[in-house]
């Protein structure tokens, strides 16, 4: 796998980009920062499913932006295929498409760059996959993000729009009917606080209302400053677990 993305981006180098860069940033410099980008910024939200950042920003000094030029959307294509790839090989999920594009920084020298990325949603969730191939340069994607298949439906209740858990600046989708948040390896959302029982609460979608109960846990769970067997939570929600909050978020977050 690692072979195959490095033989793409040396026929990238060895080609029309090469002429680009010359001796400055080269695209293989820029495609080994992405990759321990996303291995860095990689977060395990729920039993057998990581979420990575989706949305890259490669940032360049004056100098070497002005040379990339008319590259920019061709070099772009060819980074997010790289970014697919390694995906696919770690088996990390996305909320939205990748995208890779590129800034100029004024502060940085020829031959310098950085790269920052965010999650960004879109309309669809989406998994990587390491027995698909990412997309060659000028293939149209199939339905799905970044050319992966479209996964099927998760069988679950409706839902109200985008639900996510907050804490401590992560974001968790809440992508089925129940979700367990604990201390425990067996959770969904795992939180590491001593205070917090294996399995502390749960979050359930019912009749397109959330809701939050508590497992019998030790300390108890509380809502926006309340102690709760169950309590409905909304846009804003605070769930506070031993000395953890989480915060309730609908739609964008």
């Amino acid at each position: 796998m690692f072979d195959r993305m490095e033989k793409g981006i040396e026929r990238a180098v060895n080609g029309a980009f090469a002429k680009a860069f010359r001796s400055e940033v080269q695209p293989v410099e820029i495609a080994s920062a992405l990759r321990r980008e996303i291995d860095d910024r990689a977060t395990v939200v729920a039993r057998g499913r990581t979420l990575a950042p989706n949305t890259f920003v490669v940032e360049l000094g004056e100098g070497d932006f002005s040379r990339l030029g008319e590259w920019q959307d061709t070099l772009g294509d060819e980074l997010r295929d790289v970014v697919a790839e390694h995906a696919g090989s770690q088996e990390y999920s996305f909320v939205g498409p990748i995208t890779v594009r590129f800034e100029e920084a004024h502060d940085l020298d020829t031959g310098l760059f950085r790269v920052r990325s965010t999650t960004t949603r879109g309309t669809r969730p989406q998994q990587a996959h390491p027995q698909q191939q990412a997309l060659s340069r000028g293939q149209q994607p199939q339905p799905g993000y970044g050319g992966y298949s479209e996964q099927p439906p998760a069988q679950h209740q409706q839902q109200p729009d985008h639900p996510a858990l907050v804490v401590d600046g992560r974001v968790y989708p809440i992508t089925a009917a129940v979700t367990v948040i604990g201390r425990g390896t067996e959770a969904d959302v795992i939180v590491d606080d001593i205070g917090v029982s294996r399995r502390h609460a749960e979050v359930r979608v019912e009749g397109g209302r959330l809701v939050a109960a508590d497992l019998g846990s030790t300390n108890g769970t509380f809502v926006d400053g309340e102690r709760i067997d169950t309590a409905e939570v909304v846009d804003g929600s605070q769930i506070k677990i031993g000395r953890s909050t989480l915060v309730v978020r609908f739609g964008s977050w």
